[in-house]
């Protein structure tokens, strides 16, 4: 039966039965959201709920035009959700194109099926450059496999019949017929990423900052709102219209939803130019948080190194003919990296007969032929069964074996003739790039699998600090490999809860931790670091929990995404003051309408004017201007420490106005005119001040809301609710705006961002 079996593989029969007992190759995916999930996120929320009752109470009043408003909330869902939407879509098309196929034995036929549909029980046939997609038993041939996807280290492993085969691992060479074991969730390389696949939120000061702000302004909006229509409504005498239209007034100031929108379009634009240098950010806010990154963590393999490995020299300690090897290579026709890199090497001259070949065998650790009589081999030097090896060669193999040399003895019966000198090949842009962030004070930590030694060698080749005292994490207790990791560059043989363990120790450490990883082995300290980065060719899992996947494997675009974060961060500090000016400014209105005022000095349309043209166009095109300086700071302390100041200034002068028509000075009708012109002139100082070195596009930006609001004011007056001024009433504006830069500059004296900074950090 069982000869029938392996012959035959299982019957239709079988596999209909098994696919319905689930014993089918499926895993739900934990990491990634459906459009209808992602779409729901983004419209159901709190922030927009507001905004539409705001905008059904106006529609009540038939003042149609403060409806504009709306047009901020709804370009900002969209925006949230195109970007997402995106993000998946393009994910899952590079993984559909990708998607790996199984040749199994099906009714005694060979057939090529999908990963997800193999059943338990299949019998799968393996050959070079086959992908293991479920755990299997090997029953009958040989094939060397590569688990580094799994355990981090590079080196084959030969699976003889009764020898277990694991999802992620890939054939380097021969040839098997293998039992299917274990399917889905069952695999081992799911029993690793069960920890993973908990959802974890990344941390984001930026996100964490605008979520504090909506829910403080959430908390606030709702009592000011109603005692404020209250007290307009039973107190102030003023119709249920206006009652309503002021209070919305002051809500709608509150809520800074240009600045959510701002967020949105300045990560979603990072985004795509960073999409257009082969780089997938899934995670719009990972670009934050990379901007902000003390420690890089990465392995050599994909990052330093290309993989791939070539032939540096050839030592010789007798004369040969190299094109003999050449022929045995091309004879032997292995295609692992190392026969690979011969084969480079090795070049054919004319054509030999080799009468004999020798395959490489994890039992002999060598390969080989015989050509005119004498039998060549090429192998690790202490299986070849050499009759003597001179003093130099033993001192060259001693020497190069430490310098993190790959070493490969070629004999010619039993003789050593010669060596041949190997080495990871180093990508050519490694060097600069290491050098590019230890300019930047980031830490780098190698952390890999292979030999520490070897390692070691390979960073000392790219300058990397301390690469020669490196730490064998083999046998270290996970306490002190938590001391090791804050003080050392270089780790290998690291496991991957070892590797979790140091992500874990750096961040205990106050680090905030990048971690770049491409294989299953990686899956838990990408998922726990702050912010993570896989490669596009490594392990699915690894692409589906990583914020950020380089799709052209390249470690070199990492600046690219640290500086495409830094412009977009900085843009939106420097810009987000200009947004919680009208915030604050709402808040200390709408307090002291309640107590002093009687009327709220804005109609939702004037605020929406001035929120435009002096704050969200401006700000929009200020997200695209280089601005590459690392970032520093609290991000909230410093956008209040800017934003109090002006907000404060505005309210003072209006309490000036309020006086001068308590007196008599100033008509009501007219108040809302003039305040909204005032406001609109601090903000735009406050516009020049944050948009310094003043240049062309800045300059034309201050024009553009300077003249947006003096067309509004002669042009569209009825719209948004403008009275025309007489000459002492334009010179009262004038001599208020002045004042109230003059109280702007000497509040800014406090220097509120110091006080501030530590202090916001616990509310959020």
């Amino acid at each position: 039966m069982e000869n029938e079996y392996i012959e035959k593989g299982l019957s239709s029969k079988e596999v209909n039965e098994k696919i319905q007992n689930g014993q089918v190759n499926r895993v739900k995916d934990h990491t990634s959201k459906s459009v209808k999930e992602i779409i729901l996120a983004n419209t159901i929320t709190l922030f927009n709920a507001i905004n539409v009752i705001i905008a059904i109470l106006i529609i009540f009043t038939g003042e149609y035009q403060n409806l504009t408003f709306m047009l901020v909330v709804i370009f900002n869902t969209v925006i949230g959700i195109f970007q997402e939407v995106r993000a998946k879509r393009k994910l899952d098309k590079l993984k559909l194109l990708n998607e790996p196929h199984a040749k199994v034995l099906r009714d005694g036929k060979e057939m090529t099926i999908d990963s997800d549909d193999l059943v338990l029980g299949d019998l799968i046939l393996l050959t070079l450059g086959n992908q293991i997609l479920a755990d299997a038993t090997v029953l009958d041939g040989e094939v060397a496999v590569n688990e580094s996807l799994l355990t981090g280290e590079a080196n084959e492993i030969i699976k003889k019949p009764g020898d277990m085969l694991y999802a992620g691992s890939f054939v380097v060479s021969g040839n098997a017929k293998a039992e299917i074991s274990a399917v889905g969730e069952s695999t081992y390389v799911n029993h690793i990423l069960r920890r993973a696949k908990k959802e974890k939120r990344q941390p984001s000061r930026l996100r964490d900052a605008l979520n504090f702000i909506i829910k403080t302004t959430t908390i606030i909006i709702a009592p000011l709102g109603i005692t404020l229509f209250l007290k307009q409504f039973l107190l102030s005498g003023l119709s249920l219209n206006d009652a309503i239209i002021q209070t919305a007034a002051s809500m709608i100031g509150m809520i800074p939803e240009g600045l959510i929108l701002l967020t949105s379009v300045a990560l979603s634009v990072g985004a795509v130019k960073l999409s257009m240098n082969n780089t997938l950010t899934q995670s719009l806010y990972s670009l934050e948080t990379l901007a902000r990154t003390d420690v890089i963590c990465f392995d050599k393999t994909g990052t330093i190194t290309t993989g791939d490995i070539i032939v540096n020299d050839l030592i010789k300690y007798e004369d040969f003919d190299e094109n003999i090897i050449a022929n045995i290579i091309v004879a032997i026709n292995d295609q692992n990296p190392t026969a690979l890199a011969m084969n480079d090497y090795f070049q054919v001259e004319r054509e030999l007969p080799i009468s004999t070949t020798y395959p490489f065998s994890s039992k002999h650790k060598y390969s080989g032929g015989v050509y005119d009589g004498s039998t060549y081999l090429i192998g690790a030097y202490s299986f070849l069964g050499l009759k003597d090896i001179q003093a130099k060669a033993k001192s060259d193999i001693d020497r190069y074996t430490k310098e993190g040399y790959r070493i490969l003895a070629i004999s010619r019966d039993n003789e050593l003739i010669g060596l041949i000198l190997m080495q990871d090949e180093i990508r050519q842009s490694a060097e600069k790039t290491i050098e590019y962030f230890y300019e930047q004070d980031t830490d780098l930590k190698v952390i890999s699998g292979d030999d520490p030694a070897t390692v070691s060698a390979i960073a000392m080749r790219i300058g990397l600090k301390d690469a020669d005292k490196y730490v064998d994490c083999h046998e270290l207790s996970d306490e002190e490999l938590k001391k090791k990791v804050l003080d050392h560059t270089i780790f290998g043989r690291v496991s991957p809860d070892q590797k979790l363990i140091m992500v874990e120790a750096l961040k205990a450490d106050k680090k905030t931790v990048a971690m770049v990883g491409d294989g299953v082995n990686d899956v838990m300290a990408l998922k726990e670091a702050d912010c993570s980065i896989a490669m596009y060719n490594g392990a699915d899992s690894a692409k589906n929990i990583a914020n950020i996947i380089l799709m052209d494997n390249d470690f070199a675009h990492m600046p690219d995404i640290v500086l495409e974060g830094r412009r977009v961060i900085n843009n939106i500090q420097r810009t987000a003051s200009l947004f919680l000016i009208k915030t604050v400014m709402s808040i200390l209105l709408a307090i002291l309408s309640i107590f002093f005022l009687k009327e709220y000095p804005f109609a939702p349309i004037q605020l929406t004017l001035v929120s435009s043209l002096c704050i969200g166009f401006p700000s929009f095109i200020l997200t695209f201007i280089p601005n590459y300086r690392r970032v520093t700071g609290d991000f909230l302390a410093n956008v209040l420490a800017k934003a109090i100041p002006s907000a404060i200034a505005i309210v003072l002068v209006g309490m000036i106005l309020e006086v001068m028509m308590s007196f008599g000075l100033v008509d009501r009708d007219i108040l809302n005119t003039m305040y909204t012109l005032i406001m609109a002139a601090i903000v735009i100082y406050d516009l020049i001040d944050i948009s310094r070195p003043l240049n062309i596009i800045t300059l034309s930006l201050v024009i553009i809301a300077i003249g947006g609001i003096t067309l509004a004011y002669f042009f569209i007056p009825d719209l948004f609710y403008f009275v025309d001024l007489d000459v002492l009433n334009a010179i009262i504006v004038l001599v208020l705006i002045f004042l109230g830069i003059l109280a702007l500059r000497a509040l800014d004296k406090w220097h509120l961002a110091d006080k501030l900074s530590g202090k916001i950090d616990d509310l959020y």
